[in-house]
């Protein structure tokens, strides 16, 4: 039976302003999950050690025949990227912007195909002590993924899967995924780069399903509103018992089933 890694992240952490490539995204993702596996934690003064062999598996659209170089590219871009965060400061009450690195140390070694990387405190308290609100999703729905932005937009997207639908800011949006003021500067390009390839992925590779609109004041586009499907949802709820003896034993345990009422599949933005 295949494992499931599972990826949680603080919503603080997902909705961070930051920029990673893809496979920065990934060294991330895979070492949340070896920690949790591993049950040990992440820790300022210990490494996570990640090998090429185990990183291909996980990640099946990566180049099989360059995964030790890419890795190590990776880790690299990774050891000099930040990570800007919006918390509220404990003496004023106030929003305090905080930036922070998100790894610490990082190494590699060329003859065991193997890099190591220790992750700095501020980046750790997000990921392994959650107690706050947090997000969970399993690693295998964005393992396909190809575009770093859709990795991002996923994991704001399924913060809202129970709600199903997310309306996000094009300035805040642009601002969280860090694309500079001259990228992509027409909305449109923004849109066709952006939006439309990471809705594209997540529909294709994960486990939801998704459209959006975009949202205008006057003539100019300042929101996309998205509707967000659990594909996995609708299909328990398609192969749920409903005969009258589950229905009786529900009643026998004092248990009251609560209607749901799904979206209208006819509806489309």
């Amino acid at each position: 039976m295949k494992k499931t890694e599972l990826v949680v992240k603080s919503n603080r952490l997902i909705e961070a302003s930051y920029r990673l490539g893809l496979n920065e995204q990934r060294i991330i993702l895979y070492a949340i999950c070896r920690c949790r596996e591993d049950q040990k934690g992440l820790f300022p003064d210990e490494p996570v050690v990640i090998t090429a062999d185990a990183f291909a598996k996980q990640f099946p659209s990566i180049d099989k025949g360059h995964v030790y170089h890419q890795l190590k590219e990776a880790m690299d871009a990774l050891y000099e990227r930040s990570i800007t965060l919006y918390e509220t400061d404990d003496d004023t009450g106030l929003e305090q912007v905080s930036k922070t690195r998100w790894i610490s140390k990082a190494s590699y070694i060329d003859g065991a195909g193997r890099i190591k990387v220790v992750f700095t405190s501020d980046v750790i308290k997000y990921i392994t002590r959650l107690e706050e609100e947090f997000t969970s999703y399993q690693l295998e729905k964005v393992g396909n993924m190809t575009s770093a932005h859709a990795v991002r937009i996923y994991e704001l997207l399924t913060q809202h899967r129970d709600i199903g639908n997310r309306t996000l800011n094009l300035v805040w949006l642009r601002e969280t995924l860090q694309i500079a003021p001259d990228e992509y500067k027409l909305t449109a390009n923004f849109v066709r780069k952006v939006i439309d390839i990471a809705v594209d992925q997540i529909n294709k590779h994960s486990d939801l399903t998704v459209s959006y609109k975009p949202v205008k004041t006057g003539r100019a586009i300042t929101d996309f509103a998205f509707k967000i499907k659990d594909k996995e949802r609708k299909a328990k709820a398609a192969s749920a018992p409903t005969d009258e003896t589950y229905r009786a034993k529900l009643e026998a345990n004092g248990q009251q089933r609560i209607p749901v009422t799904e979206p209208d599949d006819g509806e489309e933005f």
